[in-house]
């Protein structure tokens, strides 16, 4: 009797082994914006428009591929500080997804499942992208697996940035104001292309990613320095600490405080990326896809981005044909800041290419928009990180824009970088 069990047992063992060795087969990843006939459709489109400059004069012809505040941002530059505002349309080109994401996708994606509360199980203990051929037939379900897919992407693993020189300008009276920052930003879980992977070893904390920030600007900011941990526990709440030099003071900030808009920019804490907290925070619901002219491989935004004094958005941003996934993101807080923000997610690797976000009432109140490009890391994987942003706050007429310069992609810092001494000791 025991061994027929022993050997039942055995049988199950391998049918479950093979069943998920043919699943991983299965798992499609990366998936491109356009293929065969799509792609061929998309390349006569460009034969037109690839090199042209829009402006207000011709963008009608093209509006049906923006974001519909763009449209009014670019019919209204005045009102934003502009004479004009204008794009270049650049041609579709994939994005050339890492190994290591490749690998980590393929290999974890068939154990990608959610608990009762639709958080990831095993989260940070798995790596990769979880979901990458998201169930359409259910929106709620859908739009929650393109969130946790985003919440997925690590951009190499870790970033070492400047941030500037950034300035935040209010359009109606041109008044502008200095800003910059160094970022440091560095996965501790759900690592898919830095060894140790996907977790660093000690790691009692559970920590799975960290965030390190010091203003150089302006003035009256300068040496400020911000501390991030978001935990791999998502009933944790994020710590985030803030050392202002001024008072040289360090400061625990709550989960409410989050909502607190950065320095008199257009951001709260939870605008970084995006979305830069736990992902069940929000319920979600996936709207559908998108042909869009949205911001990537953008080159050198030192060179190629200009503006007038008092604009609060970059002429000369490359756009290039995206077909994207829209979700909108409702907070489970009733007294939140937005009452949804819609999310467009780049179908190559969950990246977040642009974001509408609207006020208590409903009204379209933020555009972000990201200018990302390819950045080699470890052993020369190319990953994905933004080189240049911009805010607009529609109904104040307020913009932030910013170009980055990125340092280093993939490499483990020494974990004493994100440390509340540390916020106190790179200063002054």
């Amino acid at each position: 009797m025991r061994s027929n069990t022993i050997r039942i047992a055995t049988v199950l063992f391998f049918l479950l082994v093979n069943t998920l060795a043919v699943y991983a087969q299965e798992v499609k990843f990366p998936t491109f914006s356009y293929e065969g006939e799509e792609l061929a459709k998309v390349k006569e489109w460009e034969k037109t428009w690839v090199g042209q400059k829009v402006t207000a004069a011709n963008l009608d012809q093209v509006k049906d591929l923006l974001l519909e505040p763009l449209c009014t941002i670019m019919k209204n530059p005045k009102d934003f500080g502009a004479d004009e505002v204008w794009f270049e349309v650049f041609p579709y080109r994939p994005y050339k997804v890492s190994k290591g994401l490749i690998e980590s996708t393929k290999q974890y994606a068939p154990q990608a499942k959610f608990d009762e509360s639709k958080s990831l199980v095993n989260y940070g203990s798995i790596a990769g992208i979880p979901f990458p051929q998201p169930d359409l037939s259910d929106p709620v379900l859908a739009g929650t697996q393109m969130a946790w897919n985003y919440d997925a992407y690590t951009h190499g693993d870790s970033t070492y940035c400047f941030n500037g020189p950034a300035t935040i300008v209010d359009c109606r009276t041109g008044l502008e104001r200095s800003a910059g920052q160094w970022r440091w930003s560095m996965y501790w879980a759900g690592r898919s292309d830095v060894p140790p992977k996907p977790e660093l070893p000690k790691n009692d904390r559970g920590i799975h990613r960290s965030y390190f920030q010091r203003h150089s600007a302006p003035p009256d900011f300068a040496d400020t320095g911000v501390l991030e941990i978001k935990y791999k526990d998502t009933k944790r709440d994020c710590d985030l600490w803030v050392y202002t030099a001024m008072f040289r003071r360090i400061r625990r900030y709550t989960t409410s405080q989050r909502t607190d808009m950065i320095d008199g920019t257009d951001l709260i804490y939870d605008d970084n990326y995006g979305w830069y907290t736990h992902i069940n925070l929000n319920t979600y619901k996936f709207i559908g896809q998108q042909d869009l002219l949205l911001w990537r491989h953008q080159e050198d935004p030192h060179k190629k981005l200009t503006r007038k004094n008092g604009q609060g958005i970059w002429n000369g941003i490359q756009r290039e044909r995206v077909k994207c996934w829209v979700i909108e993101a409702v907070n489970k807080d009733p007294n939140y800041l937005y009452s949804k923000r819609v999310w467009y997610l780049d179908p190559e690797n969950w990246q977040m290419d642009a974001q509408i976000i609207y006020d208590r009432q409903g009204k379209l109140w933020k555009i972000m928009e990201w200018g990302w490009e390819e950045f080699p890391g470890h052993e020369g994987q190319l990953s994905t990180q933004y080189n240049a942003e911009y805010y607009i706050d529609l109904i104040r007429r307020h913009g932030s824009v910013a170009p980055y310069s990125t340092k280093k992609v993939g490499e483990n810092f020494p974990t004493k970088q994100f440390s509340i001494a540390n916020l106190q000791q790179q200063t002054y």
